[in-house]
C-alpha cells in the first residue's frame, strides 16, 4: 500500500511541474517582443517640401531640431535669403511664391498657421529659446 501511495505521490509531483510551465511562445505574458523588428519612424513617402523664402530668422527658430519637426510635419520649410540672393532680387517675386506656397498649406491644412505657431511658442520654451 505504501508503495502505491508513494508511486501515485512522485507521479502527482513530475506531472504538476510540466501543468506550472508557461509556454512563451505561445501565451507570453510580456509586453515586449524578444526579437522586435525595425521600423521606421515615418512610413509617409517622402513628398518635397515648398520653401518659404524669409529675409531674417527673428521668428523662425532656424535649425531647431523641435521646430523642424513641425515644419516637417505639414510640408514646408524656411530659407533664409542673403541680400545678395539672384532668384528673388525683387521683393514683389518672394511675396508672390510664398503666397502660393501659404495657399497651398491652406488647402492641406487650414490651419496649420495656428497649430505652428502654436508648437513653436513650446518649442521655444521646450528647448531655451524663449525669452520673456
Amino acid at each position: 500500500m505504501r508503495l502505491l501511495l508513494g508511486l501515485l505521490f512522485i507521479i502527482l509531483i513530475g506531472s504538476s511541474s510540466s501543468f506550472a510551465q508557461v509556454d512563451y511562445n505561445t501565451k507570453s505574458t510580456e509586453k515586449i517582443k524578444r526579437e522586435p523588428e525595425l521600423e521606421p519612424e515615418n512610413d509617409r513617402k517622402e513628398r518635397r517640401l515648398l520653401s518659404i523664402y524669409i529675409k531674417d530668422t527673428k521668428n523662425v527658430l532656424y535649425g531647431n531640431p523641435c521646430m523642424d519637426k513641425v515644419t516637417l510635419r505639414f510640408g514646408y520649410e524656411y530659407v533664409v535669403m542673403p541680400k545678395n540672393a539672384s532668384k528673388f532680387h525683387s521683393g514683389l517675386r518672394r511675396v508672390m511664391h510664398n503666397f502660393g506656397v501659404k495657399t497651398a498649406l491652406f488647402f492641406r491644412n487650414p490651419f496649420w498657421k495656428i497649430i505652428s505657431n502654436k508648437k513653436a511658442k513650446e518649442c521655444r520654451q521646450k528647448t531655451g529659446d524663449y525669452m520673456g
